[in-house]
């Protein structure tokens, strides 16, 4: 029998490399075993045999988007057993041209379901716990007890949904974001303790590839979605338009769940794309100041945006906003939709025309539209007026205080329905 000796409890890199050259070999299940290295001279090792065991550059090893995403989330799973369950349902999918659409009662691809769903449900319970913890700007060590090796795979969640400094200590991993650089150590029980052999680089060394955690958004699953936090998190891993890839994150909404009022935006900018939170740039500041003059706060309003990934285009070594495409507008419904469910505000405040068709479903003309309170449906009111942004766009200063004054008395509608509510 074949021993395979892998880096660590998620070590793609070398499972996929073993994988691949075993699979397109025809190397039977039963003819390997998996394990973890237990030692750095026995991982040392694992490049060694992995780079001997080259198979021919020109081999292509294909397998369904559905498999790939199964092999991402299995290999997380708490099971010794998902080295060996995952490689045989890729040696039966290769060798014997298993359709997994069609063997959904197949004891292998059932075990393999029950690994995938397990860290689903980790996963949620995880970034739950990561968001209540690091809620508190002075928190900055979080010790975990996570029931599978969820801690690498939810790094791109954790950095985007606190941009801010933080640091993960399990029994088998550490991770600590630097706000530049991310960072892996190995696991212990004390929480002050530095990790033995320190802290390597993310991308460097063992640390070129792991498995990045993939929940493609179900609309089934997010329609029952009980909490804004809980469909925050679901929605990092959203890739339903092609914006996830030059994005930096997921910018989700913000503000209270209790919220009477919903204010909606287009998409986030650049400094929004950096910080993770909606309306923290010019136009945030606009917004705010504007709030405050109508006798609004932010802290009583929620705030998001019809479109959650940022679109832009170079220029001068600068990252300038382009409107999104009606394709991102419809992948992004699902989640406008959600918040509102969640929140259920007595009145949506539509800034600017992405923000009003997103709600209405139809083309809007703002200048037709704007500054009257109309029947939304779902008990909601809607109010139509224009992006903060559009004032900052306004090429004189006249233009510019003329139209910010208009701005200011739409949001003093909004304060005078509002108070005819209480």
């Amino acid at each position: 029998m074949t021993e395979i000796v892998l880096a660590h409890q998620v070590d793609l890199k070398t499972w996929r490399q073993a994988a691949r050259h075993y699979a397109l070999a025809g190397t039977p299940p039963e003819a390997l075993s998996w394990r973890v290295a237990q030692s750095s001279e026995d991982a040392q090792q694992i490049f060694q045999a992995a780079s001997a065991e080259q198979t021919d550059p020109n081999a292509v090893l294909h397998l369904p988007r559905r498999l790939v995403e199964w092999i991402l989330l299995g290999l997380q799973a708490s099971s010794p057993e998902r080295f060996n369950a995952l490689y045989r349902l890729v040696f039966r999918v290769v060798q014997d041209h298993l359709d997994l659409t069609m063997a959904l009662d197949d004891p292998d691809v059932r075990a393999v379901v029950g690994l995938v769903e397990a860290v689903k449900a980790e996963t949620e319970r995880f970034r739950l716990e990561f968001a209540r913890v690091f809620a508190d700007p002075a928190q900055t060590v979080w010790s975990a007890t996570p029931t599978a090796y969820v801690v690498e795979g939810n790094a791109a969640y954790c950095m985007a949904r606190y941009a801010r400094p933080w640091e993960i200590r399990t029994a088998y991993r550490s991770m600590k974001w630097d706000g530049k650089a991310l960072w892996f150590g190995t696991g212990g029980a004390e929480v002050t303790a530095e990790p033995q052999g320190g802290w390597q680089q993310a991308g460097q060394g063992m640390w070129q590839d792991w498995p990045r955690t993939v929940l493609v958004p179900d609309s089934a699953e997010i329609e029952t979605t009980t909490s804004l936090d809980a469909l925050a998190a679901e929605a990092v891993d959203c890739r339903s338009c092609t914006l996830w890839r030059p994005a930096s994150r997921t910018v989700f909404g913000e503000g209270a769940s209790t919220a009477r009022v919903m204010l909606v935006g287009e998409q986030p900018g650049d400094q929004e794309d950096q910080a993770g939170r909606p309306f923290v740039g010019p136009a945030g500041q606009v917004l705010e100041r504007a709030l405050e003059e109508a006798g609004l706060s932010r802290s009583t309003v929620y705030v998001t945006n019809a479109v959650k990934h940022f679109r832009f285009t170079w220029r001068n070594g600068r990252r300038l906003h382009q409107k999104p495409e009606q394709e991102s507008v419809q992948a992004c419904q699902m989640w406008l939709d959600a918040e509102r469910r969640l929140i259920q505000p007595s009145l949506i405040v539509m800034m600017g025309v992405t923000a009003a068709q997103s709600l209405l479903h139809r083309p809007v003309t703002i200048s037709r539209e704007r500054s009257r309170i109309f029947p939304l449906g779902e008990g909601s009111q809607g109010l139509v007026t224009v992006h903060p942004s559009y004032l900052l766009r306004l090429p004189s200063e006249a233009d510019k205080q003329r139209e910010y004054a208009r701005f200011v008395e739409d949001l003093r509608q909004v304060k005078t329905f509002m108070d005819s509510l209480s």
